[in-house]
């Protein structure tokens, strides 16, 4: 047999000894190089592995040749006899999430499905060195701590005591890459992993390069330092878990210590502690960031009081002890109401403890990028009756400023609330009759837009505390 061939063999056998001695794996086969050699070297080469073997693939429906990728894989396993699933997953884009990260977690989700259906200990990945090198240096540059920097763990237990295992890598993409060249086997290409708008692949393709110029075996550096770090972070681990365990008193959402105790540990440990105790009390799949974490830690050395809106929670002092807890918000219901606006004069809100000051003036140029959320421009001419500061009729109708049709309040609140509610908690609004002149905190009508020759009505709110 081939040298090269020889290596790569014996690498994966090494590796191949974190997988249980029994049970069935689920290799998750996307039909690209890496995992279809992958699949090739242990058909051949390790057969009481491939008797427990089943083969997935996870169709995203993002790209054209996913149909294509499918039958591929299906052909795979048709080769080698062994068992075949798919699944077809939906992707939403959200704000907080890039397409790439959902698309991830959902690929994730569908594998670990399918490996509990068919009673499978663990699901399989074809991870390679490059992989991993490509993983820490998006970390690092994404602000991660120590355990991003470790890279991508071998073995990771995940729910249900099912193992997400990566024997391969210790395997380079070079090494895959002559494995099939030599074994003269077909795969495909994934035309996205090209596009250098993902942020992956402009590591990949544009970064690595330079680095390569610089030093060939870099990451060979990044892949041993990678090991280093992951000592560390095991090291640090079992300590903060042991802490955990002897000094922290656990409920259902909250967590109780010694505020003395944790100024004793060193910062490493703190936080170590910390992310434990958030993602725990939270239910969180996802690390707490470093921004976050330092905030809590200085608040709980100072003895403060501290309230994390982002994941809210509360951060507590008492009597030497720390209360870390998950914050049961009340909800309360928007005020009913309606008070008439003197024009020009002052009108008191009492339930949000405004007054509200109306005067006419002249028009200037400054009122049509106007900033404030609390001060509003209108024509005065477009007003034909009393103005009235009342909660908002859901079903009415209005063009807001800078838009060309008619949109209901409930429709508008809904896509405007989240800047809104900064200022304002509740929908409120100042009327013409029943006609919207302005959403308090947003925009105002189009219908009441200024113009340079119109006499301009100015309406200010002025909070009391």
């Amino acid at each position: 047999m081939d040298k090269d061939l020889q290596d790569i063999i014996k690498i994966l056998s090494a590796d191949l000894r974190i997988l249980p001695a029994s049970g069935g794996l689920l290799f998750a086969v996307s039909g690209g190089p890496d995992s279809t050699t992958l699949v090739d070297i242990i058909a051949n080469n390790f057969p009481s592995i491939k008797k427990r073997m089943r083969i997935a693939y996870i169709h995203h429906g993002l790209r054209k040749n996913a149909d294509r990728e499918l039958l591929f894989v299906k052909n795979i396993a048709k080769k080698w006899d062994i068992p075949f699933h798919s699944r077809k997953i939906k992707i939403n884009k959200t704000s907080d999430k890039s397409l790439e990260e959902i698309a991830r977690i959902k690929r994730y989700d569908a594998l670990f499905t399918i490996a509990k259906k068919y009673n499978c200990c663990a699901v399989i990945t074809a991870h390679t060195s490059d992989d991993n090198a490509e993983t820490i240096i998006f970390n690092l540059l994404n602000g991660s701590g120590l355990k991003g920097l470790c890279g991508i763990f071998p073995s990771t237990q995940v729910k249900d005591g099912l193992f997400l295992l990566r024997p391969m890598l210790s395997v380079s993409k070079s090494q895959i890459i002559s494995y099939i060249n030599k074994r003269n086997l077909r795969y495909l290409t994934d035309e996205s992993n090209l596009d250098t708008r993902f942020k992956r692949n402009f590591i990949r393709h544009k970064i690595f390069p330079l680095f390569e110029k610089i030093n060939p075996a870099f990451k060979k550096n990044i892949s041993r330092t990678s090991k280093i770090l992951t000592d560390d972070y095991l090291y640090i681990k079992s300590t903060a878990e042991e802490i955990l365990e002897k000094y922290f008193t656990f409920d259902k959402d909250s967590v109780i210590f010694s505020a003395k105790i944790f100024k004793k540990f060193h910062p490493s440990i703190q936080r170590f502690v910390l992310r434990k105790i958030i993602v725990s009390i939270c239910g969180l799949s996802h690390p707490v960031d470093f921004a976050t974490i330092e905030r809590i830690r200085n608040t709980v050395i100072s003895g403060n009081k501290i309230y994390i809106e982002k994941y809210n929670i509360l951060v507590m002092y008492d009597n030497g002890n720390i209360t870390i807890q998950k914050h049961k918000l009340q909800k309360s219901k928007p005020l009913v109401f309606s008070v008439s606006l003197k024009i020009p004069g002052k009108t008191k809100i009492p339930d949000f403890d405004w007054t509200i000051i109306t005067r006419y003036t002249s028009f200037k140029k400054n009122f049509l990028k106007n900033p404030d959320r609390f001060v509003a421009y209108i024509n005065a001419q477009a007003v034909k009756n009393n103005l009235i500061v009342c909660n908002p009729d859901m079903h009415t109708h209005f063009i807001p400023l800078g838009m060309d049709k008619q949109v209901s309040f409930h429709k508008y609140w809904k896509t405007h609330k989240k800047h809104i509610t900064k200022f304002v908690q509740f929908p409120v609004v100042v009327q013409d009759g029943k006609k919207i002149v302005w959403v308090i905190g947003g925009q105002i009508s189009d219908d009441y837009a200024i113009k340079k020759v119109n006499r301009i009505l100015e309406i200010r709110i002025i909070k009391e505390s």
